[in-house]
């Protein structure tokens, strides 16, 4: 039933109360049984005519409907049957020989070959042969290795530059040269000036190069080796 239909609904029935409380007046008594009456002929027509009526609106409730979900099982894929071919296994079975084995022949031992003789000039060492000598120069002074000296006779003083006498400048030429084994000097290097560009590096160079030494030594023999040779510079 809707809300307009209820409201509809009330409105009658207070109307049929108040019809009804008039006509129950005191004061007029033939009133009440006509009143009486027309309350009793208006409630049968309301619950007659108008509650049939409103159950027209109630909605017959409908039995649930109960969904069952199942889940999706794919069928198991077809059993394929491999065929197996069976083969044959055949296995070899040794035959002996029926022949009996040939003897094999006798060898002689060879004779040992005896060694040459010796010549009687040469000498046996026994124990730990002496390494090889170097192949390149050695640093002089490091491990076994001595350093060269100078002879003096050979040393040769270089010739004051004269740009550097007329400046009046003094300095310091250090070099690096091989004193090879028979005591020359070769492949000069210079290192370090402390007065460079004015011909101190020239001079010491050629001076150097002259001089000759006493070689170093290892183990006694002599081996070419790198060593640091210092000249000065100064005014007498």
């Amino acid at each position: 039933m809707s809300e307009q239909e209820v409201l509809k609904l009330d409105d009658k029935v207070k109307a049929t109360d108040a019809l009804y409380a008039t006509m129950l007046r005191e004061d007029e008594p033939w009133t009440k049984w006509v009143g009486f009456a027309v309350a009793a002929l208006v409630h049968i027509v309301v619950l007659v005519v108008t509650l049939p009526e409103a159950n027209t609106f109630i909605p017959d409730k409908e039995p649930a409907k109960i969904v069952t979900v199942k889940k999706y099982v794919p069928p198991p894929p077809p059993v394929e049957r491999k065929k197996i071919e069976r083969k044959q296994i055949t296995k070899k079975v040794a035959v002996p020989d029926p022949t009996p084995d040939e003897p094999e022949p006798i060898r002689e031992p060879e004779p040992e070959i005896d060694p040459e003789p010796l010549p009687p000039d040469v000498e046996i060492v026994i124990g730990d042969t002496e390494p090889p000598p170097p192949s390149g120069p050695l640093m002089a002074g490091v491990g076994d290795v001595t350093n060269p000296v100078l002879i003096p006779e050979s040393k040769v003083e270089p010739p004051f530059p004269e740009i550097a006498r007329r400046a009046r400048l003094t300095g310091n030429v250090i070099l690096q040269a091989i004193i090879y084994k028979d005591g020359t000097v070769g492949d000069v290097e210079v290192l370090r000036c402390t007065r460079p560009n004015v011909g101190f590096e020239e001079e010491a160079v050629k001076a150097v190069e002259q001089w000759r030494y006493q070689p170093a030594t290892q183990n006694g023999r002599p081996v070419d080796v790198y060593f640091t040779i210092q000249v000065s510079f100064e005014l007498n």
